[in-house]
């Protein structure tokens, strides 16, 4: 099946959110500190991520999420 992969940073807030598939409500789960994990409440499937304090890791060649993602 295909799904979108949505990416947006707030500059303001420094964080950056990667998201799969349509929106629906989630739990998040820390996965490191500072980044989150997000699955669907009903169907646990992951659902994104979010990062904090993006820039101040050094952005994009500093952020390394494992895959496949744990889901």
């Amino acid at each position: 099946m295909n799904q979108n992969l949505d990416i947006y940073y707030d500059r303001e807030a420094d964080i950056l959110e990667i998201t799969i598939g349509q929106p629906s409500k989630c739990i998040f789960d820390e996965i490191e500190d500072g980044i989150f994990e997000a699955h669907d409440m009903k169907t646990d499937e992951l659902k994104g991520y979010k990062i904090f304090d993006f820039m101040k890791r050094g952005g994009m060649k500093n952020i390394k999420i494992p895959l496949p993602a744990n889901d």
